[in-house]
């Protein structure tokens, strides 16, 4: 655990250095864990392909920014990104909307950490923003030849001066900076640290895509991802709360696909949850200087209990808040209790044992 806190803060000290403003006009989803496959048996996005495409649309629309807070594609399964363009071909088309107009953050999580590089980011996304699988042009450039489209993906021409055309710089982690307050949010995906998400990580990948996407496709699911398995689900969370106490900054994670929502008295951990949900996609909203947590998801309204009609909608539900985001923001770090403890154990009495979590504490502290 404490190597996992040394990790955020690491990632925290080097994501401050160039933070995103973040003010009461500010617009900001989050949303993480889409997992994007190949459209078959195994996507586990496939079922929710509308609703994301219809939500993604309507935060356009009301000018919100997207932060995407890793695992956008499941390249763990999919040996190749073009079966991941090949589905969901329109759904880069409009991150390409969002991109040309500054509204698009892209942070890498385990499942697709292929971005880190920037080349293949150029290469293999970029291009999918640009033009559908089969060559079409995306709406905005739909004055440009398809094949010069095509030698501008391939490097063989220089792109022309356009907004979508800029290089998306994907990271690993972000921080909000609130500008009246000075105080600041962590958004990354949470997978750092762990034992085969993290530190074993091509062994897990082979894994999954040797073994676990056979199981999937059979209809067999082991319970042996965070997602999926309770203990291991716990065991994370306990290390982002840990680091978000010991600091006091708040943190937006996803990896786990479980949605939290803490009070403004709790430890600041918040997360996204996930688009692979079986019937929903959750997200994180921050708007007017409130934070909220949302669940989009298509029903009627008579089983909404809100009107007469048995028309399917698409709708958007609230499911906590809105907060204040001031309330997050500017807290001590565990309110100095962590630092009282400290104090008591940087010299023992001889003789006397310190239990291994005031141990941790102490190094993390130091």
């Amino acid at each position: 655990m404490l190597e996992s806190i040394e990790i955020f803060s690491r990632l925290h000290a080097k994501a401050r250095e160039d933070p995103l403003p973040l003010d009461d006009s500010s617009r900001l989803v989050f949303l993480s864990d889409c997992h994007r496959g190949n459209g078959g048996w195994g996507d586990d996005f496939a079922h929710n392909r509308l609703i994301y495409l219809h939500a993604l649309e309507w935060y356009r629309r009301n000018g919100y920014t997207l932060v995407e807070v890793g695992d956008g594609e499941e390249l763990w399964e999919n040996t190749s990104f073009a079966a991941i363009h090949w589905a969901y071909s329109e759904i880069y088309v409009r991150l390409g909307y969002l991109h040309s107009e500054g509204r698009f953050v892209l942070i890498w999580g385990n499942h697709n950490n292929r971005w880190r590089d920037p080349e293949k980011l150029r290469r293999e996304l970029m291009p999918a923003m640009w033009m559908y699988f089969d060559g079409r042009p995306s709406p905005l450039l739909e004055h440009i030849e398809a094949a010069e489209l095509h030698r501008i993906a391939k490097g063989t021409a220089e792109p022309p001066d356009l907004p979508v055309f800029r290089p998306l710089a994907t990271r690993e982690a972000v921080v909000l900076r609130h500008a009246s307050s000075g105080g600041e949010i962590l958004v990354t995906h949470g997978h750092q640290g762990e034992l085969w998400s993290h530190r074993m990580w091509p062994m897990s990948r082979f894994l999954v895509r040797r073994v676990w996407r056979m199981l999937q496709n059979a209809g067999l699911r082991p319970r042996i991802t965070p997602a999926g398995n309770y203990a291991l689900m716990k065991r994370v969370e306990s290390r982002l709360n840990l680091w978000c106490r010991l600091t006091g900054i708040p943190l937006i994670a996803g990896h786990t696909h479980q949605s939290e929502f803490p009070a403004p008295d709790a430890t600041p951990y918040f997360n996204c949850g996930s688009c692979v949900h079986p019937r929903c996609i959750t997200a994180i909203e921050i708007s007017e200087g409130k934070i909220t947590l949302v669940k989009w998801h298509v029903s009627t309204p008579v089983a909404e209990g809100k009107a007469v009609g048995a028309s399917l909608e698409m709708m958007r539900n609230v499911l906590q808040g809105p907060v204040e985001l001031s309330l997050y923001l500017g807290r001590r770090p565990d309110g100095g209790r962590k630092r009282r403890k400290l104090r008591k154990i940087e010299a023992p009495v001889m003789g006397q044992r310190v239990s291994a979590a005031d141990r941790e504490v102490s190094l993390v502290e130091k």
